[in-house]
């Protein structure tokens, strides 16, 4: 038995479709269904039912997944207690980011591990808090950069800072925003963002209780985009005070603190499966992420 057949079964019963599997694995997708085809008259078992939504894994298929994952966790062991005993960090690290470049300090993060482990590949990877945690479930992330509170028993988590969170209001908008109360601010235009980013959960902190919910001018879950938006008065938005503060150098822009209290603040997180905290490459990572953002762990 072939082990890339067990990694191509396992990766295929957790997409449940061909092509992303094909995506994930960076292989064709006929070379995916030839390893499924080699695996099943292998066991002599049908391992998929292929239907309209996708593959979805037979009675056996799932009765032999863990076991499949169990056997590629087994041979991967062995592989990282050998990079151990040599000493080296070397590999592939894939690490989810949910905001920009310049806040999450990537440059210095990409220089560092470069100093220290030449051998290590990095590749950032765009995204979402709420979009990153599946694919850490899921392995197709090392580790994420993410906001908000997370399930411990599932995920080694650090804090690295405590993000201010605040309204961007367009200066135009000044006058009918006045002191800014629950329901002057619901009046108002808004740009909204996704229900998994953490301004979504803010939002619905401060309208809910109040029985209210603001007309959405929009939808943009962009960083830059948000604040252009606001600058020209498409509507207000949820984000952090000291981008909002940067942008005010406009003369077009300013911030409006949440009627919330406490002032709420959103944890910035560094991640990764707890079951793989102890592995050489994301040891060597998230060393490297606690220097830069000046942490101890």
């Amino acid at each position: 038995m072939e082990l890339y057949h067990l990694k191509t079964f396992v990766t295929v019963a957790e997409e449940r479709h061909l092509t992303r599997a094909a995506e994930r694995l960076c292989v064709s997708q006929p070379a995916i269904s030839a390893h499924i085809k080699a695996l099943e008259e292998e066991l002599g078992l049908a391992l998929f039912e292929r239907t309209p939504k996708g593959m979805l894994p037979t009675a056996a298929g799932e009765a032999l997944l863990a076991r499949a994952r169990h056997a590629l966790a087994a041979v991967g062991d062995v592989g990282l207690h050998a990079q151990e005993l040599r000493g080296e960090v070397i590999g592939t690290v894939r690490i989810g980011l949910n905001t920009d470049a310049g806040f999450l300090r990537l440059v210095e993060l990409q220089s560092l591990l470069k100093t220290r482990h030449p051998r290590l590949e990095l590749e950032f990877l765009g995204g979402t808090t709420g979009a990153n945690l599946p694919k850490l479930k899921s392995g197709r992330l090392d580790a994420s950069f993410v906001s908000g509170t997370l399930d411990d028993s599932l995920f080694d988590s650090q804090v690295l800072r405590e993000e201010d969170m605040a309204i961007a209001a367009p200066v135009a908008l000044r006058e009918a925003i006045g002191a800014a109360d629950i329901a002057t601010l619901a009046r108002q235009p808004w740009i909204h963002s996704s229900p998994d980013r953490v301004q979504h959960s803010v939002m619905q902190a401060m309208f809910e209780p109040h029985a209210l919910w603001p007309e959405r001018s929009m939808l943009a879950n962009q960083k830059d985009a948000v604040l252009a938006m606001v600058a020209a008065g498409v509507g207000l938005a949820i984000t952090r005070l000291q981008d909002i503060e940067r942008a005010a150098q406009t003369g077009k822009i300013y911030a409006v603190p949440l009627p919330l209290e406490p002032t709420p603040t959103v944890s910035l997180r560094f991640a990764c499966l707890r079951q793989r905290a102890g592995e050489p490459v994301l040891r060597a990572v998230r060393s490297a992420v606690f220097a830069v953002w000046g942490v101890l762990a």
